[in-house]
């Protein structure tokens, strides 16, 4: 007979270990590690920061080469100093002639005994305590004697400064002028031999190639110097034709803005006629003092022009527009002001009245219909007056003034007439 298989489940105390060993396998971070007691972990490394010359007193604060950590501190040997930024160098500024007497004073080509420059041999340059040992027959910022610098293009030979290989000496006489003369702008020669000097001073912006001045590709020499006279307004086409004042050099050629044209002698100068107060309308008429350029005609400040009908001819005019023919006429208020408009001068109407208010009264003021007066008349009442111009019925025409009050009044016979 056989038996019935049954299946084992697995105790639950084995799946906890078996999970996490799983889990471990698919990954998960690690722990960092642990060090001994009395290190650190630097960078998933354990140190001593008391007593480790890689770390010592933090992580990464490493020592000089020879220097040892001592309670967290880089200490080199004794009798040594440590000198430099950064890692720095243990050194014994009694002999080292880097740092010699104190850190960083450089004894040069000598050597350091005692903390001090030894310069058997050589010359010492420099203030005592900070000074270098130099051969002056041969060191270029020291030549023949402390501070004798040879320039560009010299070398120092037995004291004297002389000219490096491919320079030519243009003066003969000491201290030489080295120039490079095949190359140098100004002093170029195809010729490096003495006897081309001084060479040619090249025009301003062209090289010395091969001895040779050359301007950059697109340009020629015009009075000295290389321009492109394609666009150079003061070399436009052919060096020494220069544009007018304020023309542009496009192709060769010189082109005033859009609307202007070119006035007085060459090279002139672009002038819009219809603004230009040295030009207004035409090259020759210049406005008087006072006047400004409209429309090509002189005007005084605060008048407009108009078109009197007749062919171009124009006239200023005061007003607020121009009427067909020319200006607008004046109109007398009746109170010493005028206005104008284009109406013909006798016409009265209530915008006329309207009008003749205005120029008493140029802030305003309340304006109304005065219908008391047997007649269309129109009212303006200020703060301390009131005028009244009629232009219907019995007293069309004429204009009252009351200045003791505000009332607004009708006019009389004696009144003044207005238009």
């Amino acid at each position: 007979m056989l038996e019935p298989i049954v299946k084992q489940r697995p105790a639950v105390g084995l799946l906890v270990p078996l999970l996490l060993v799983a889990g471990g396998l698919a990954g998960c971070p690690a722990s960092p590690p642990s060090c001994p007691a009395g290190q650190t972990s630097c960078s998933g490394a354990c140190y001593d920061l008391q007593s480790s010359a890689v770390a010592c007193g933090s992580c990464l604060n490493a020592c000089p080469a020879t220097a040892t950590c001592q309670a967290g501190v880089c200490t080199c040997p004794a009798g040594q100093t440590r000198c430099g930024a950064g890692l720095g160098r243990c050194v014994d500024t009694q002999v080292a002639a880097t740092d010699c007497g104190t850190c960083g004073h450089d004894c040069g080509l000598g050597s350091c005994a005692a903390g001090a420059c030894d310069c058997t041999g050589l010359t010492a340059c420099g203030a005592p305590g900070s000074e270098t040992c130099v051969d002056t027959a041969a060191d270029a910022a020291n030549c023949g004697g402390c501070g004798t610098r040879c320039v560009v293009g010299q070398r120092c030979a037995g004291g004297s400064c002389a000219c490096l290989a491919g320079y030519q000496d243009c003066t003969g006489s000491a201290p030489p002028a080295c120039y490079a003369l095949t190359s140098d702008p100004a002093h170029c020669s195809p010729d490096p031999a003495p006897g081309a000097c001084p060479g040619l001073r090249c025009a301003t912006g062209a090289a010395c190639t091969a001895g040779t001045c050359t301007c950059p590709s697109g340009q020629a020499v015009c009075g000295g110097q290389c321009v492109d006279r394609s666009t150079d307004a003061a070399n436009c086409g052919t060096c020494g034709v220069a544009c007018p004042v304020g023309a542009a050099c496009t192709g060769g050629s010189c082109a005033c803005p859009a609307g202007q044209v070119t006035c007085g002698a060459a090279p002139g100068v672009c002038a819009d006629l219809a603004t230009d107060e040295a030009h207004c309308g035409a090259c020759t008429t210049a406005c008087a003092a006072g006047q400004t350029c409209t429309s090509g005609t002189c005007c005084a400040t605060g008048l407009r022009v108009c078109s009197t009908g007749v062919g171009s001819a124009t006239a200023c005019c005061a007003g607020t527009g121009c009427c067909t023919g020319g200006c607008q006429p004046a109109h007398s208020n009746g109170l010493g002001q005028s206005y104008y408009d284009c109406a013909p001068p006798g016409t009265l109407s209530r915008t006329a009245a309207q009008e003749a208010a205005g120029a008493w009264s140029p802030t305003g003021g309340t304006g109304y219909d005065l219908t008391s007066c047997a007649g269309g008349c129109y009212a303006l009442q200020t703060g301390s007056a009131c005028a009244t111009w009629c232009y219907d019925g019995l007293w069309a025409g004429l204009v009252g003034l009351n200045t003791i009050s505000v009332a607004c009044l009708c006019p009389t016979g004696l009144s003044p007439a207005w238009n």
